[in-house]
């Protein structure tokens, strides 16, 4: 048996509790209830970086109600996606709203469509059944319609098409009429004539139906205010952000916001706090309907259909496994700079500072004043102003293939939060306007460096030297380690500008499985090491940096020739290892003249064999007493003495040979 919680816990709960909304479209039933109120005043905005807005609306309620608001046809799915009601006093029913096309509603259940509604012939066509009278052309007839039939009249230079009706009278006589442009036609059916009417009102309507009102049926007790909060598309907002470089290490930061308006509707006093990150945002047409398909079946007529043979074992469907990708970007917009007179100021502070709070994924900035703006309307406001670090630097990137650097700024974010991304106007106190930037986005305690110009002053040259040895030679169990060490040094040489210091970071690409060494070394990133030099005006400066990997390889001594042998005895690191290798390298040189001396004995027997076949066809083809006959004959008994000789060399070279390399593997094995 199940327990059942008092009512007046029950109560509690539901009041504590932030209810989500349950959805019937216009079709559900409508309780009564005792008041209903408009839609209430947007209370506060959170825009996203990631085209969102989470409005936070509230209306004050009395007892049981329905709360009104009307939304864009356009934002209706996020809104249904996204609902979340509280009421601290009460429950919540049901949302109802109109379908996402009442026009087809409305049809659906009518003979005729809206176009045909534009036509009197269409019309009459469709109220087949119906009963009417007509007038055209002077001559009128009653009845109940059978139909319009469409017939072809005029010349053949000058055709023309003309529509007909049939009518069935009440004495059950067919008239014919035909339709001109002068028709009238009056519905008798007083039913039909009101669903006309309505179709017509329904189908104007729709012609500008952009709006769908929502309703929210609410269920509670005294007078009290009901919170609503929901998310529909919204502009980015962006980050437009203003660079002062004074002397020294420091900078005056200022972001400004760039909002728009696009929620339909006034901004009268609301809060308004920005939102950066990098949200996960889904849509979903929860306001349109899906049907399923079913297949569709035969009608059975008797016959039963054999069965689809079983030509397979059953299979267990695995899992598979999606990782997500991050995508980077970075760059800048070099600009001039801009006449020495044109000294910058720093910029006023903002009235009041925005509320800065870093979260687990994103960071954002509540406004600290109220906000109206109109529908429709644009607002910058800024939202950060500090003093952070900034050192200036000359970025150096060799895959740019230039050999100036660029002129940068290496910005230490040490302000509260996260600075979204956007793109920055670089000021000078001296210069004034000296570039933009694109600024990726800082995360607190973090740097990250904002290119803004070319820095034609300084010229840098790369020089590229690969280099390859043996470093280290082993020999274990008859084989042979040899560990190779690839080396490519690079040198980049600095000439610093004729007028002023500079400090040169170098980004040098990182190679996967390479070791890096320089002296100059400051920091690293992910993809490059960077290379940190400090150049007096007019100077010159050389940065070096060394990439290194090494690889090893085993060879089979036995197997190994001798002039691969006499090379790796030329870079062992001990003596001794040096000097047998050069032994074997000998007994290999050795070896392999036998080998070759078996080799050609074994070619000038298989020359001597085939002689000896020839001459053997030729003693077939003469009489044996004849001259010829008897030098055939003594010149294969000469093959036959010649033949017995090779054998015997080759099997003493094939001794020779297997003696040598029998003292080539006991030595190797020694070894």
């Amino acid at each position: 048996m199940t327990s059942k919680k008092p009512q007046n816990v029950t109560r509690e709960i539901a009041r504590a509790a932030l209810f989500g909304a349950c959805f019937a479209f216009a079709a559900a039933a409508q309780p009564a209830f005792a008041e209903v109120a408009d839609s209430g005043r947007i209370e506060a905005i959170t825009l996203s970086s990631g085209g969102l807005a989470e409005i936070r609306r509230t209306a004050r309620i009395d007892g049981n109600g329905t709360l009104r608001i009307e939304i864009p046809l356009d934002q209706v799915d996020d809104f249904l996606k996204s609902l979340v009601v509280r009421d601290p006093s009460g429950t919540i029913d049901a949302v109802t709203l109109d379908g996402l096309s009442p026009v087809e509603e409305t049809f659906r259940r009518l003979p005729f469509n809206a176009s045909e509604m534009g036509s009197v012939p269409a019309l009459a066509a469709a109220l087949q059944g119906v009963a009417v009278r007509a007038t055209s052309g002077g001559r009128t007839v009653e009845g109940m319609i059978l139909g319009v039939d469409t017939q072809q009249a005029g010349s053949e230079a000058a055709p023309r098409t003309e529509r007909v009706l049939s009518v069935m009278t009440e004495a059950g006589t067919v008239e014919m009429l035909k339709l001109g442009t002068d028709t009238e036609l009056d519905i008798r059916d007083e039913a039909m004539r009101e669903k006309l009417r309505q179709a017509a009102k329904v189908s104007g309507r729709g012609r500008t139906d952009t709006i769908r009102s929502v309703a929210i049926d609410l269920t509670g007790t005294g007078v009290r205010d009901i919170t609503l909060s929901y998310v529909v598309p919204a502009p980015v907002w962006k980050s437009a952000y203003r660079l002062v470089s004074g002397e020294g290490e420091k900078a005056r930061l200022q972001a400004w916001a760039v909002i728009e308006n696009a929620t339909g509707e006034d901004w009268r006093g609301i809060g308004l706090t920005l939102s950066s990150g990098a949200p996960v945002t889904l849509a979903q047409r929860l306001h349109q309907r899906y049907w399923n398909a079913r297949p569709e079946i035969p009608v059975a007529v008797g016959n039963a259909a054999p069965p689809r043979p079983d030509d397979s074992s059953a299979i267990e469907m695995s899992e598979m496994d999606v990782m997500p990708r991050r995508n980077r970007a970075f760059g800048a917009a070099p600009a001039p700079a801009m006449m020495a007179d044109m000294a910058m100021p720093m910029p006023s502070e903002p009235t009041d500072r925005s509320l800065p709070r870093e979260g687990k994924t994103s960071a954002t900035y509540r406004l600290p004043n109220a906000i109206d703006l109109a529908a429709g309307k644009s607002l910058s406001v800024p939202f950060v102003d500090a003093e952070i670090r900034a050192e200036r630097v000359s970025l150096f990137q060799p895959e740019g293939r230039s050999i100036h650097p660029v002129a940068a700024v290496f910005l230490s974010n040490d302000t509260e939060a996260s600075l979204p991304p956007g793109i920055v106007t670089v000021y000078d106190t001296v210069s004034g306007y000296v570039g933009d930037a694109q600024l990726t986005g800082i995360p607190a305690g973090e740097s990250r460096m904002a290119s803004f110009a070319s820095d034609r002053k300084v010229e840098i040259t790369t020089q590229t030297n690969p280099d390859e040895r043996v470093s280290e030679v082993s020999i274990v169990d008859g084989t042979l380690h040899t560990t190779t060490v690839s080396r490519i040094t690079t040198s980049y040489a600095i000439k610093g500008a004729p007028d002023a210091p500079r400090t040169i970071l170098i980004e040098h690409p990182r190679r996967d499985g390479w070791k890096m060494a320089s002296t100059a070394l400051d920091s690293a990133t992910p993809s490059h090491y960077r290379l940190r030099a400090k150049v007096d005006a007019g100077g010159k400066a050389s940065v070096k940096a060394v990439m290194e990997r090494s690889h090893t390889e085993s060879f089979a001594l036995f197997d190994a020739s001798a002039d691969a042998v006499y090379v790796w005895a030329g870079t062992a690191a001990d003596t001794t290892t040096t000097e047998r290798l050069r032994t074997l390298a000998a007994m290999k040189r050795e070896a392999a003249t036998a080998e070759r001396k078996v080799e050609n004995i074994q070619r000038e027997l298989e020359r001597t064999t085939g002689d000896q076949a020839r001459i053997r066809d030729n003693l077939g083809s003469v009489p044996g007493e004849s001259a010829l006959g008897q030098r055939y004959m003594r010149m294969l008994e000469e093959q036959e003495n010649r033949i017995a000789g090779l054998s015997d060399r080759r099997s003493d070279a094939e001794a020779e040979l297997q003696r040598l390399e029998k003292d080539m593997r006991d030595f190797i094995a020694k070894l």
